[in-house]
């Protein structure tokens, strides 16, 4: 007779079967091989993060050593532009100081100059050596043969000759100080007599008599003239010039201290010493023919027929006597229009 199977009654013993079980068994082997890949995952986890920190540290720290030295740079920078500041304003404070002194220095020599040409003026005698400095443009070229004979030149102080300009002289230019619409705006040849008439029936050369009259009873207040010339040139160089010749250099001189800077017609005076070696050689011999090539473009002087041809000998280099002078000057008063005529509104400022 068969036995009966033993009936497990006991809870310790279903699960001593339990664990014995070879299912069970697997199951505790999984179990243990996941538990070893989450430890493994989560050390390989950690350890990502931990590069990545010490990645992002890095990166943070090479920001941070870039930064300071962009800091460093940017407090260099700022530095450099407070020294380079700090300099200029020395510069600049030394450089007002340094006008400052050679204004103070310009201006006491202005003194003694003035007190110097007013001894000169009142007293004659030798011409001091401080006011009878010559000035040169390009002392080592060959003279500008224009400048050399008419104290002018087209191209200025740019010329490539020399322009020798005397300290003083018996010889004031005054540049474009005669004004008339008719040098001053015709723009056609010289022959045409539509805008520029140089004869007694011209228009032009009636402004000028005017201008004649008014003017150089104020240049003869200085001294004796012996030359009175007004350019009717239209080259701008040229264009109304008025050169005057004294006879000695103590009269021109007077002449310059009064004249420069004062006022005509409204239009403020520009007096300059000037060298006339040779007044034949400065006109342009053919202008008064009528048969200069040149025209109103020629670069020597073209001037208005002074009224009863006055200073003619010293146009041929002539010496002219007073008297001779004051016989023109008769001549061109009783040729004159209106001789009772009052002196012109546009006369020299007094002031």
């Amino acid at each position: 007779m068969k036995e009966k199977p033993k009936v497990l009654t006991t809870t310790g013993e279903k699960q001593e079967r339990r664990e014995n079980s070879p299912r069970y068994q697997a199951w505790l082997a999984e179990q243990a091989e996941l538990e070893d890949f989450r430890r493994e995952e989560e050390l390989r986890l950690q350890q990502e993060r931990q590069q990545q920190w010490e990645r992002d540290e890095e990166l943070a720290q090479q920001k941070w050593r870039e930064q300071q030295v962009r800091l460093a740079e940017k407090e260099k920078q700022e530095l450099r532009i407070r020294e380079e500041w700090e300099l200029e304003q020395k510069k600049q404070k030394e450089a007002e100081e340094e006008v400052k002194k050679k204004e103070a220095e310009k201006l006491k020599k202005q003194e003694d100059l003035m007190r110097q040409i007013n001894d000169f003026i009142t007293h004659g005698g030798e011409i001091p050596s401080s006011i009878n400095i010559s000035t040169e443009t390009h002392p080592n070229k060959p003279l500008c043969p224009f400048f050399s004979k008419t104290g002018a030149c087209r191209f200025g102080d740019h010329c490539s000759r020399n322009h020798q300009r005397p300290g003083i002289s018996r010889v004031l230019l005054m540049p474009n100080f005669y004004s008339h619409f008719g040098i001053d705006q015709s723009m056609i040849d010289e022959y045409d007599t539509d805008l520029m008439l140089e004869y007694e029936d011209s228009e032009t050369y009636q402004h000028f008599r005017e201008f004649y009259d008014d003017v150089l009873p104020e240049l003869e207040q200085f001294g004796w003239v012996v030359q009175f010339k007004v350019c009717c040139n239209f080259e701008p160089h040229l264009r109304g010039n008025v050169y005057v010749e004294y006879s000695n250099t103590q009269d021109a001189v007077a002449a310059y201290q009064k004249l420069q800077g004062r006022w005509y017609g409204g239009r403020q005076l520009n007096v300059e010493f000037t060298s006339i070696s040779s007044w034949k050689s400065a006109l342009c011999g053919l202008f008064f023919k009528r048969r200069c090539p040149k025209g109103r473009s020629c670069n020597f002087l073209h001037v208005f027929y002074n009224p009863g041809n006055a200073f003619a000998d010293a146009d041929h280099d002539r010496k002219y006597s007073r008297q001779q002078q004051t016989n023109a000057r008769s001549r061109s008063r009783s040729n004159s229009p209106s001789p009772s005529r009052k002196r012109s509104h546009r006369s020299v400022d007094k002031t």
